[in-house]
């Protein structure tokens, strides 16, 4: 295994997983748009780099996690993109949640100059992954896989593999994301529900997480449904609506009508009219909470 990797997108996500490299003893060099973000990890002995281009002269592999389809492209195309300096047979590992279209089409564009092209969708807020605890979500080629899965041990605790074509995980990313804000809203029912009727929503949930509902999703979110710690935010309303978007564009195109999911995205869309942008998405709740005049 190759003792060096580069490192693309040093947001919330790609921080910690950075650093989770570091401290691997893995020879990491880094690129970040504002590239004071990348200080604490050039401070902890990264490298870094001026350009994504660069990312391929110093390692075989390279890790991308942005924001969003555009943010892909951006550090993928172009005289300074990756494909620009990139050898024949590196891997770029792509952990953005993005559509599965582009993911289709990065894999054309990363083919067309002899590389290899993976998609390793992640599940897990920051605090999971700065303890190196997420589950992860691969698809792509087999020896590509092969060769990457050393390096996301680093990162996750549980790999998962969904074959050859890089857009199938992109897929998985989506419908566990739906999963989860359907679970937020579940919660903000039950919990305005419960408080309507004289009922501590603590009292549900330490009796719904201790038997009907352990797992880290209902524990993490009701916790903070409860504690109103919306902010600062883990995952950011704009984020849940851009990948709700692209989970009913995906249903879409198959012809495929979620019910629930057009119920959701209503409930973003209308938080985001309140002016809650900057506050996790989580705070849907407050709507649930407003329809029953409890605020």
């Amino acid at each position: 295994m190759p003792k060096k990797i580069s490192f693309i997108g040093l947001g919330n996500m790609g921080t910690p997983m950075a650093f989770n490299l570091l401290k691997g003893g893995l020879e990491l060099a880094v690129y970040n748009r504002s590239k004071e973000k990348a200080a604490p990890l050039v401070k902890a002995g990264a490298k870094l780099l001026s350009h994504p281009s660069e990312a391929f002269k110093h390692a075989p592999i390279a890790f991308s996690m942005v924001a969003n389809d555009h943010a892909l492209f951006d550090i993928t195309e172009g005289p300074n993109g990756l494909l620009a300096g990139a050898k024949p047979g590196s891997i770029h590992v792509s952990l953005s949640t993005i559509s599965p279209e582009t993911s289709t089409k990065l894999e054309t564009l990363h083919k067309e100059k002899g590389l290899h092209y993976l998609a390793a969708n992640v599940f897990g807020r920051p605090d999971v992954a700065a303890k190196a605890a997420l589950w992860i979500c691969i698809a792509g080629e087999k020896e590509a896989k092969t060769k990457a899965e050393p390096f996301l041990k680093f990162i996750g605790k549980s790999i998962y593999d969904f074959g050859s074509k890089p857009e199938m995980a992109n897929n998985v990313k989506l419908a566990g994301n739906f999963m989860i804000l359907a679970v937020i809203e579940l919660l903000s029912e039950v919990f305005a529900f419960g408080e309507k009727h004289g009922i501590d929503p603590k009292d549900l949930y330490k009796l719904f997480t201790e038997s009907l509902f352990p797992s880290p999703v209902f524990s993490t979110y009701g916790k903070i449904i409860l504690d109103k710690a919306f902010s600062p935010a883990g995952f950011k309303l704009p984020l849940g609506l851009k990948d709700l978007n692209l989970f009913l564009d995906s249903a879409e195109s198959v012809n495929y009508s979620s019910p629930l999911a057009n119920l959701l995205h209503d409930k973003l869309l209308t938080s985001m009219a309140k002016g809650r942008e900057d506050l996790d998405w989580s705070s849907i709740s407050l709507i649930s909470r407003e329809n029953a005049g409890l605020e």
